[in-house]
């Protein structure tokens, strides 16, 4: 009797695999690969992948087999845009910098940044008149495109270095999802996209070490994100290079706005389509903060507000994370060779109605603790698990639940008729198309 093998994705086309289906139609391709087995191969034209398609087996690559996987090769592709930031390194390079970041994602530090995300939620809610027709999507993205640059960037030696990540970060993320889908060659190409992505990311490494430079001459710190890094220490006292802390300033400002943008995005458009959920919400906006702009504090009291935010995360995540095995392992079964590329896929888990019933239902009930209790392990991963678990998670929370809140007590956002909304898989799923009339409450 042979070694178990994992069950071969059928209908591979010649030469490319399964890559066009991937990238054609990547939802409907990922969500009808749980019924071939628990570990399915895909192969992406030359590249052969295994990807996981339980809780157990995510769970193992992500948490309890941590230690066998590494970032696998749609990281390594990313590294020209983000460097060896968090987002894209492994091992003790990964431990090292997550251990000097983390007092800039404590609990304190998360709280500071209330202010300058109601500063961003006011300057997008002040240009919001009765009747006018919001673009939701792309108002999102702005908003927590300003809210990373506000926080990151509070001096005002580094507003140049703002103005720039603004400005840049929209090409920028383009250019990330093309190199995660397309062939490595594409990337060298000389293609007009290729061209503006080259500019961008030039206008962005100029403007983080300017930056850099001035912080470091002031000598003193001005409160946010960016004076955190140029402080941060080791336990030997080592900081971080100018290098380094580009790294990490390009990776928050990138993962900063994708998810929380699109959630936002997501949040306003199920409200205006469950308007029971849109009432509980309301009421407990008013209920709990009667008019005043919320905190940190008030999240556990806003349970109807973040049970919806965190809805919007489960039915609109990310669709497709890769790891690389360090050494042989054996996944349901069947032994991989070191260097075998692992998928796992939140939007999978999360559409999969053996975790979740009922899967495509905006149903925020489901997080409540009766029945949030039942989820197993490794079901939910809009924020990864285990050491590469996102350390910005509940400032993302915050930023998200300031702009919900302070939106909700001025506004209603209603459907424009006859403009059909579809979800587009970027980094995570956005709503193309998605555009809202402001009514005032």
């Amino acid at each position: 009797m042979g070694q178990p093998t994992a069950v071969r994705a059928p209908g591979a086309w010649p030469v490319l695999g399964r890559a066009p289906a991937l990238m054609r139609r990547p939802l409907r391709f990922l969500t009808s690969l749980p019924e071939l087995g628990p570990l399915v191969q895909l192969r992406l034209g030359p590249l052969s992948a295994y990807i996981v398609t339980t809780p157990e087996l995510t769970r193992q690559v992500l948490v309890t087999g941590a230690q066998d996987f590494e970032r696998g090769r749609f990281s390594r592709k990313l590294t020209r845009t983000l460097g060896a930031g968090l987002a894209t390194t492994s091992g003790q390079q990964h431990r090292t910098q997550r251990r000097m970041l983390q007092p800039a994602f404590s609990r304190t530090a998360v709280a500071a940044c209330a202010e300058p995300m109601r500063s961003a939620a006011e300057s997008v809610l002040s240009e919001w008149t009765p009747g006018r027709v919001i673009d939701i999507n792309k108002a999102m993205d702005a908003y927590a495109s300003d809210v990373v640059a506000r926080s990151l960037f509070g001096s005002q030696v580094a507003a140049p270095a703002a103005v720039e990540f603004r400005h840049s970060l929209p090409g920028l993320l383009r250019d990330m999802v093309n190199r995660t889908l397309l062939p490595e060659w594409w990337a060298g190409l000389p293609t007009p996209g290729n061209r503006r992505a080259a500019r961008d990311l030039a206008r962005v490494d100029a403007a983080a070490h300017a930056a850099i430079t001035a912080y470091r001459a002031a000598d003193r710190g001005a409160g946010d994100l960016l004076s955190l890094l140029v402080a941060a220490r080791d336990e030997d006292g080592t900081g971080l290079s100018d290098t380094q802390v580009r790294d990490q300033m390009v990776t928050f400002t990138l993962a900063g706005v994708e998810t929380t943008g699109a959630t936002l995005a997501w949040f306003f458009h199920e409200l205006a389509h469950h308007p029971e959920v849109e009432r509980r919400v309301l009421d407990e906006i008013d209920a709990v903060l009667g008019g005043r702009a919320p905190a940190l504090d008030d999240l556990p009291a806003l349970t109807e507000t973040t049970h919806a935010l965190l809805e919007c995360t489960r039915l609109y995540a990310s669709w497709i994370q890769m790891r690389r095995a360090t050494r042989p392992v054996v996944l349901d079964g069947v032994e991989l060779p070191a260097g075998t590329e692992v998928i796992y896929s939140p939007y999978l888990l999360h559409h999969d109605p053996r975790w979740f019933p009922a899967p495509e239902a905006f149903d925020p009930d489901r997080w409540n603790a009766d029945r949030a209790g039942v989820i197993p392990n490794g079901a939910y991963v809009a924020f990864s698990a285990g050491v590469h678990k996102c350390i910005g998670e509940s400032f993302a929370f915050l930023e998200a639940v300031t702009f919900a809140v302070m939106a909700c007590q001025r506004w209603r956002l209603r459907p424009v008729p006859g403009a059909p909304v579809r979800p587009v898989a970027t980094g995570v799923v956005h709503p193309k198309g998605l555009v809202m009339s402001v009514t005032p409450r």
